[in-house]
């Protein structure tokens, strides 16, 4: 198993998956703590839209993805903002949208939709050199944002009007973790595909919630569970012959249903 290593495409796949899986569940935790599960939801459906757009336009999915489904947040997040509407209602909406006009971009540019529909379950092996270095730059970001801002998202997460007298800029931090969602999502639906992200983004987050005792001891052990589903998970894959990002859900899945079980017993 450790001549595989030799090979470049696996080398950078675990290097990226490791990097991600400690940062990752980090949106994980922007997720739980502010009832934001719907957005996933609209964002994987846009990323199905952008990777139909760049294949029609023969750009790379990755780039064109990313730039839909920032859009796609940042109309969602006006729009709620300033009509006061449900987010998780214009999640609905935009989802419903995005998947239309996906197929109707497939079906009159004869986009292959296997092509399209590819990005459902990711391509972790097949990372080019911009997408490998983006990933581990935005990576260390979110890191380096979760360190920096630790304080004022507490406080953001505790209650938005609190944060606001206490002179923090609650606008700003809720555009931002948005734009973070965003870009999380589109990252992890490259590495894992859109149906197992959540082994990346929620199972640590959820698993760490049923046992930390503050929004600290959430993020770290989050991280911590996260590195953990994407190290052995990956070894795993690699020993089995098995696909990565699915060994990584089973896995993930296995530990979340262990712990449940203990807790309750």
């Amino acid at each position: 198993m450790v001549d595989l290593f030799t090979y470049p495409p696996v080398l950078k796949g675990f290097i990226v998956l490791i990097i991600t899986g400690f940062a990752f569940p980090i949106t994980g935790v922007y997720l739980l703590r502010m009832n934001l599960l719907p957005l996933r939801f609209m964002l994987m459906h846009g990323a199905i839209l952008g990777g139909a757009l760049s294949l029609a336009m023969s750009i790379n999915p990755f780039g064109g993805t990313l730039v839909i489904n920032l859009l796609l947040v940042l109309l969602m997040t006006w729009m709620s903002r300033s009509l006061k509407a449900d987010p998780g209602q214009l999640s609905a909406f935009f989802m419903v949208v995005s998947i239309s006009v996906a197929f109707i971009f497939i079906y009159r540019f004869q986009v292959p939709a296997k092509d399209t529909l590819s990005l459902m379950w990711g391509s972790l092996y097949t990372l080019n050199s911009f997408e490998f270095i983006g990933t581990l730059v935005f990576s260390l970001l979110l890191i380096i944002f979760q360190a920096q801002y630790r304080h004022q998202l507490r406080a953001v997460f505790f209650d938005s009007d609190v944060a606001r007298t206490a002179g923090v800029n609650e606008t700003g931090f809720y555009y931002g973790i948005i734009l973070i969602t965003a870009v999380t999502v589109a990252a992890a639906m490259k590495l894992i595909g859109a149906l197992l992200l959540d082994a990346l983004l929620l199972l640590p987050a959820l698993i760490a919630s049923y046992h930390a005792k503050s929004y600290k001891g959430m993020v770290l052990w989050s991280s911590f569970w996260g590195g953990l589903f994407a190290t052995v998970g990956f070894l795993l894959s690699l020993a089995f012959d098995l696909p990565a990002s699915s060994t990584i859900a089973v896995f993930a899945a296995l530990v979340f249903l262990i712990l449940i079980l203990t807790q309750k017993k």
